[in-house]
């Protein structure tokens, strides 16, 4: 009988172990198939842009493609709406806007951003500028802002989605300066500034993506939205140095479904760390005004925990802006 049982729990065990390879063996290897990457915003913007360079390099660095699939819409938050519909297996990640800490405040959702998804890496931090055409009247934001305090609701300014942080910048400083204004959300960067150069609303709230623009002579930015002046925009102050307090930072990230392996969390981070390191990168988001902020993937899971709490206090002030 003795015998008999050990006998059978060799056999169990030695079915075990045999069990575990292919799951260990699968982390290993991995990728070994294309991994596809969405940007919740169109094509064309300052997000689409650094996420086809970062694609670029994890595929070379992972030795397999990684695509690109856009789905703009939903201020951002489409792809972590769509990680909770896909197997926690590395093939489908998404980029992480702070508009997906946010949207859980403004109306149902159907993710929570602290348990339906993996945080893989920090990035980048977006800069926000506010610009006009360059045949505008106004040459300074304190001319824009006086302006509109002359004529309420006389000026349109557009931004890339209804309370995006290029949203928030603008409402934060008309609470600043009690001022109104009247806000167009479009699709992404790309729309409001062809909305702006074609005359349809007089200023925008943009990213670097308007960086182009201003260097081609079609636009003047009058102001910053960040802690300081962003390099590739030197003689516009930020809004705090001309008197008016706000200071609106928007990190962006990489995240995936919830419940990644620990191993494939590890070697996403350690190739975007790599990557963000190469000349070739730092270039391209220099070339697009974006600072590059990395935060491995502890830091960022610590960071998503600190801006879901703090986003309630914000969205709470910028509702009460929007209904007045």
């Amino acid at each position: 009988m003795f015998k008999t049982l050990t006998k059978f729990a060799t056999i169990c065990a030695l079915a075990c172990s045999v069990a575990t390879v292919p799951l260990t063996h699968a982390q290993d290897a991995y990728p070994s198939r294309p991994i596809t990457l969405i940007v919740p915003y169109a094509a064309g913007g300052s997000t689409d842009q650094l996420a086809r360079a970062l694609a670029d390099g994890l595929g070379r660095a992972l030795k397999q493609p990684v695509v690109i699939d856009n789905k703009p819409g939903g201020n951002g938050t489409f792809g972590a709406i769509q990680m909770t519909r896909v197997k926690p297996d590395g093939y489908n990640l998404t980029m992480l806007p702070l508009s997906v800490f946010r949207q859980p405040y403004l109306q149902q959702v159907s993710y929570n951003p602290l348990k339906d998804l993996s945080y893989i890496a920090m990035v980048a931090n977006y800069s926000y500028a506010i610009a006009v055409r360059q045949d505008a009247k106004w040459k300074t934001i304190k001319e824009l802002v006086d302006d509109a305090k002359a004529n309420p609701n006389t000026i349109a300014y557009g931004t890339s989605a209804l309370f995006s942080s290029n949203h928030l910048v603008m409402a934060e400083l008309g609470r600043a300066t009690d001022v109104s204004w009247s806000h167009v959300p479009y699709k992404g960067d790309a729309e409001a500034l062809t909305a702006l150069m074609g005359g349809h609303i007089q200023v925008v709230s943009s990213t670097s993506t308007v960086l182009p623009f201003m260097k081609s002579g079609k636009m003047r930015v009058l102001a910053t939205g960040g802690e300081t002046r962003p390099k590739d925009f030197p003689d516009a102050p930020t809004l705090r140095e001309v008197g008016y307090p706000v200071v609106i930072t928007s990190p962006l990230g990489i995240g995936g479904p919830a419940d990644l392996p620990p191993a494939i969390v590890d070697k996403l981070d350690s190739a975007i760390r790599e990557l963000l390191k190469t000349p070739a990168f730092m270039a391209t988001a220099d070339k697009l005004g974006i600072e590059l902020n990395y935060r491995n993937n502890q830091q960022y899971v610590e960071y998503a925990r600190l801006t879901s709490a703090q986003e309630k206090t914000i969205i709470e002030r910028l509702s009460k802006e929007t209904q007045k």
